[in-house]
């Protein structure tokens, strides 16, 4: 893995995270159970995302 590899994971966490912010904040206006849904696959998303940016930094230096 490249440390290209390892910024477009970062760059896909952050638009996850995002994503899940908007999402969060929505339901916490209208408690439309949709949109926590969302919340939390974008919160989960953004947290494999993270993980797989840092594997991909780790293996760079091996």
């Amino acid at each position: 893995m490249g440390d290209k590899q390892a910024s477009d994971y970062y760059d896909l966490a952050l638009r996850h995270r995002k994503n899940a912010d908007e999402a969060f904040q929505t339901w916490t206006l209208g408690k439309e159970q949709e949109y926590h849904a969302a919340a939390m696959l974008h919160a989960q998303m953004a947290t494999m995302y993270a993980g797989m940016a840092a594997a991909a930094k780790v293996a760079l230096d091996y």
